[in-house]
This record gives structure tokens, sequence and C-alpha cells, in this order.
């Protein structure tokens, strides 16, 4: 599972829109950015590429092993 690292990086951005663009639900993506949730690689590769179309999912995700 992979948690967002920098949630202020996220604040420019309209949480209810973005998460339109992606698919998901915004308060999904809510707690996804806040940190109160960890993400699926998939969700965390939309996240990334809606972010910057060149960066890698470890730029903005950190991995956490199951149990940690």
């Amino acid at each position: 599972m992979w948690k967002f690292k920098d949630k202020d990086l996220a604040k420019n951005y309209n949480k209810t829109q973005v998460a339109k663009i992606i698919g998901l639900n915004a308060d999904t993506l809510r707690r996804v950015i806040n940190g109160k949730q960890v993400c699926s690689k998939l969700v965390a590769y939309c996240i990334t590429k809606f972010l910057n179309s060149d960066a890698t999912i470890e730029d903005y995700f950190e991995l956490i092993k199951e149990g940690e």
C-alpha cells in the first residue's frame, strides 16, 4: 500500500474536481492526501500522473509494507 508524503502540495488543487478527473470519491481522495488512508498502487499512480506526468510514484508516495 502507498501513503502520500506531502499534504501541503495538494492544497493548491480542488479535491472534488481532482477526484472526478481521477475517478475517485472526493472523501477518499481527501483521506489519502491527508495521510489518514493508504491507497493501492493504481490510485497512487493516478494521483501522481495528475500532479506531474513526468513524476514517478515514489516522488509523491512512500511504500508501506503490510503490518506497519
